[in-house]
Parts: structure tokens; sequence; C-alpha cells
């Protein structure tokens, strides 16, 4: 993510970014991924997002091999050609 001051940051890519770490941390802490885990864990952390958020990202990640997601990225690249 590049560097871009928060009050920069359009308010919709603030929402995804909350509903996404909030999904990560309760996957990590082996939580279900609802709408009000999602609510509460945004709310602790002091955020404020859409009301339709939560809900719209609940209902995305039902029945979705999040672990798995978590897990395909960050291989290494390959090696610079000669």
């Amino acid at each position: 993510m590049a560097e871009v001051p928060a009050a920069e940051v359009p308010q919709a890519e603030k929402d995804e970014l909350f509903c996404a770490y909030a999904a990560m941390i309760l996957k990590d802490s082996e939580l279900d991924i609802t709408e009000d885990n999602l609510n509460t864990l945004i709310k602790a952390a002091g955020g404020s997002i859409d009301s339709f958020f939560p809900a719209l990202f609940a209902k995305m990640c039902q029945g979705k091999d999040i672990e798995g997601m978590l897990k395909f990225g960050g291989g290494g690249g390959g090696g610079g050609g000669g």
C-alpha cells in the first residue's frame, strides 16, 4: 500500500480495510466472520464505517476458504534474468 495520509484515503477504502483487517483477526482468533463480530471489532479499534459494509463483507466471506486465501500470496519472486 502506498504511503498516503489517512485523511486522504477515501471513506469507502477505509471501510473496506477495516472489514478486511477485522476479518483476518477474527479468522486468526478462530471466530466466525459475522456482521456482529466485524462491528464489535471495528468499534473496539475506534473505527466507524458505513453500516452496510459489515453485512456485505460477512456475506461475501460466507462459505469461502478465507484461510486458503490468506496463505495464497507472499511467495518469493523468481530470480532475475541474466
